[in-house]
């Protein structure tokens, strides 16, 4: 089975704009908020940018939604982001060296511990007094 992808922070905003028939000039005018323009909502709806907590108040006020639950698709979907810019530059570091996934992954922690280690014994014994 595939896992069903669901809408992202911006598609769902686009989705409940739409779906109270409101233009984003008028979400723009119920949001009552003077920096808030409609480039923004257009913004928030393509995940260019995403609205502060002023406005994700003033949206839970519009759509009737709890402001909790806007603060957790809005979580979820740059969690899914970045798990997704990790994934594809993990594979393409697999595919350039000839290693299994799994296997580029414990090479990048073991990279990244032998790189902490060696600043640490750098910062160490060039802090020691001569």
């Amino acid at each position: 089975m595939s896992k069903q992808k669901s809408l992202d922070f911006g598609q769902w905003l686009y989705y409940l704009r739409r779906n109270k028939g409101y233009t984003e000039q008028e979400l723009v005018d119920r949001i009552g908020i003077a920096a808030i323009q409609v480039k923004n909502i257009k913004k928030w709806e393509r995940d260019l940018e995403y609205p502060n907590l002023d406005a994700i108040y003033k949206l839970s006020e519009i759509y009737q939604i709890p402001s909790a639950k806007i603060l957790h698709i809005k979580e979820q979907t740059l969690k899914e982001g970045i798990e997704g810019i990790h994934k594809w530059i993990i594979r393409w570091i697999s595919y350039f060296i000839g290693f299994s996934i799994y296997g580029t992954i414990w090479l990048c922690r073991v990279i990244l511990f032998v790189a902490w280690v060696w600043a640490w014994v750098w910062f160490y014994f060039k802090t020691l007094p001569r």
